[in-house]
């Protein structure tokens, strides 16, 4: 869907780079350029350049900006320094002082020229996503330099044979053109508005999509690895019957046949020749408690892989319903960090993190994390609070179709816990589907309108 919306902003963009729009243009270089003096072409990136012409009296810099391949013209406001070499590459090096002569045009083809003296012409050919910009020298008939040296085939380009009505030598700035250039520009902003909106909410989608595909996979590589060990047989039991059969295990064996005093059945326990039965036990409790540090650190790499696709699927659920790019922006799409990391960001999060049954529970920390908290949460989230008195805001992640009754009880408990109301025996606990809360301008932090809600009775040990 994303990838069909940036292709339709292309097209939208294609139909500007039509003949039409660069004659309309040529008339209006030449109300501005006529007369001035090329002072040089600056480049800071391989898809935009800066060209500047001057007299005594007047100053003009031409953008020439290159978007998804298309060629598009701009007056900027951008003034020469002398810093921009530095910063900056020159492009077509020997126009300096060259004069604007004329303005070529051909009403149907897609480029202008722009003549200069000594038979140097610079011709910004757009020819769809092709675009480029050229030196051609008129007296040697030759392309001396171009701007995008990825299309070489431009070394070899033919430059059409022009009559003199091809060469506007004076300004053409009608009333009637600058009407349609005024349109055309106010045209073109719109659509390069839209065409980098999309651009952009695509490339966050995408990454996004990768990123939780790659969470994904890790929490099923180490729920799986849990599962192995969980379910496979204990090496701590292998090194306990290895110790109980040690007096007929003779030195030398690579395996042992036994009986699994557990199971009553006779299995094999492979063993290392080269060591005794006690030092053979003694690798196998190794291996025991090996696993239980590995099934620790794969628990924390599923709860904080959690944490993370939550997030994750949060921004993107916020990326796709955004409409325009200020809320596009308004989203922090943050990178993945090592697990030391995320450790240390769990702990500056503004909720503190339960696991309950698989769901995920967040507890705001004070007025602002709640706020904060809210952000961040997902519109079909849970939220929960002690009923008529403050405390902390809760949530419950989504997770699959319904949330179980137990789960709401822990969190009303958690919330209830986290109140003014903390001392009673039972506390009543408001919850709703977190779309069903919102939040002005004017509130103060922490503060919440709740348009719909349920009431459980959260039951306090005392």
């Amino acid at each position: 869907m994303q990838n069909e919306s940036v292709k339709a902003g292309t097209n939208s963009l294609q139909l500007f780079a039509q003949s039409e729009y660069y004659h309309t243009w040529s008339c209006f270089l030449s109300s501005k350029i006529l007369g001035l003096y090329f002072e040089k072409a600056v480049s800071f990136d391989k898809d935009t350049l800066f060209v500047h012409f001057k007299n005594a009296d007047s100053h003009f810099t031409l953008e020439i900006k290159f978007i998804d391949g298309f060629l598009f013209l701009f007056e900027s406001e951008r003034a020469t320094s002398s810093r921009d070499q530095h910063k900056g590459i020159l492009q077509f090096r020997g126009l300096d002082s060259k004069e604007t002569t004329a303005i070529i045009s051909n009403k149907n083809d897609r480029y202008l020229a722009i003549e200069l003296s000594h038979s140097k012409v610079l011709w910004l050919k757009g020819f769809g996503k092709f675009g480029n910009v050229l030196l051609y020298d008129k007296q040697e008939n030759a392309i001396e330099q171009i701007f995008k040296l990825g299309f070489k085939s431009d070394w070899e380009f033919q430059i059409p044979s022009l009559d003199d009505s091809y060469f506007i030598k004076e300004n053409k700035y009608s009333a009637e053109y600058q009407k349609k250039f005024e349109v055309f520009q106010q045209r073109l902003s719109e659509s390069l508005r839209a065409y980098f909106f999309d651009y952009q909410k695509s490339k966050m989608i995408k990454e996004l999509s990768q990123r939780i595909k790659h969470i994904k996979a890790i929490l099923d590589q180490s729920e799986k690895r849990i599962y192995q060990i969980e379910t496979r047989r204990s090496n701590k039991e292998l090194g306990d019957l290895i110790l109980a059969h040690a007096h007929s295990l003779k030195p030398g064996l690579s395996q042992a046949l036994i009986t699994d005093y557990y199971t009553q059945q006779r299995i094999r326990i492979k063993l290392n020749p080269d060591l005794s039965a006690a030092e053979n036990a003694k690798k196998y409790y190794g291996k025991a408690k090996n696993e239980v540090i590995e099934r620790q650190k794969l628990k924390q790499t599923i709860s904080l892989s959690s944490h993370n696709l939550g997030i994750l699927e949060s921004q993107l659920e916020s990326v796709n319903a955004c409409m325009n790019m200020k809320e596009l922006r308004s989203i922090s799409v943050t990178k993945n960090s090592s697990q030391k990391d995320n450790k240390s960001k769990i702990d500056n999060l503004p909720y503190k993190l339960f696991d309950f049954s698989g769901f995920q529970i967040w507890v705001g920390k004070n007025n602002k994390s709640n706020d904060e908290m809210l952000k961040l949460s997902s519109k079909n989230d849970l939220w929960l609070h002690a009923k008529d008195c403050t405390g902390s805001h809760v949530i419950i992640k989504k997770k699959g179709l319904v949330f179980p009754k137990e789960v709401i009880e822990f969190a009303a408990k958690l919330a209830a816990q986290h109140s003014k109301s903390k001392h009673q025996s039972i506390v009543p606990v408001i919850f709703t589907e977190r779309k069903f809360i919102t939040k002005s301008k004017n509130m103060n932090a922490g503060e919440v309108n709740v348009l719909k809600e349920q009431i459980i009775d959260a039951h306090l040990d005392k």
